[in-house]
C-alpha cells in the first residue's frame, strides 16, 4: 500500500514539475519556445532599472491580481532588460523606442508575427483593455 502511495506521488510531482509555469517571467528565447508550443501570445516586456515608468508598471499594473491572471492565462511573457548585450540587440531588432515598451507576437505559418506594441506606462484599466485586445488579435480568446 505505501509503495502505491510513494508512486503516485511521484508521478503527480513529475507531472506538476513537467508544466511550464506561465504566471513568471521568461527569458526570451525560453519564452519564444513556450509561447510557440503552447499556442500563447508572447508578450515582450522591455524595460530598465533607471526607468521610473517601469517601476510604476511593476509597482501598480503589472502586480495586479486581474492582470496577473490574464497574462497566466493567455500569455507567455520574456521580459527583456535592455542594459544587457541581448536586451540591446533584442531592442534594436524590435525597434524600441524606450522604456518601458511592450512588443505582442504570435506565431503563424511558420513565422513570428507582431500583432501589437505600446509603448510608456498606463493605468490598470487601460492596460487590461490593451491586453484583451492583443489577446484577440493574437487568436487565444475565446
Amino acid at each position: 500500500m505505501y509503495g502505491y502511495r510513494v508512486l503516485w506521488m511521484l508521478l503527480f510531482l513529475s507531472l506538476a514539475l513537467a508544466a511550464p509555469d506561465f504566471g513568471r517571467w521568461y527569458p526570451f528565447v525560453q519564452a519564444q519556445g513556450l509561447a510557440q508550443e503552447h499556442g500563447r501570445v508572447l508578450m515582450v516586456y522591455f524595460h530598465s532599472p533607471h526607468c521610473p515608468y517601469c517601476d510604476q508598471m511593476n509597482t501598480f499594473v503589472l502586480s495586479d491580481p486581474d492582470v496577473s491572471r490574464l497574462l497566466e492565462g493567455r500569455f507567455v511573457v520574456a521580459s527583456v532588460g535592455t542594459e544587457t548585450p541581448e536586451g540591446q540587440e533584442l531592442s534594436r531588432r524590435f525597434r524600441v523606442p524606450g522604456t518601458p515598451t511592450f512588443v505582442f507576437l504570435v506565431h503563424r505559418k511558420g513565422t513570428w508575427e507582431e500583432v501589437g506594441r505600446f509603448f510608456g506606462s498606463r493605468p490598470r484599466a487601460q492596460f487590461l483593455a490593451e491586453l484583451r485586445q492583443m489577446c484577440a488579435k493574437g487568436g487565444v480568446c475565446e
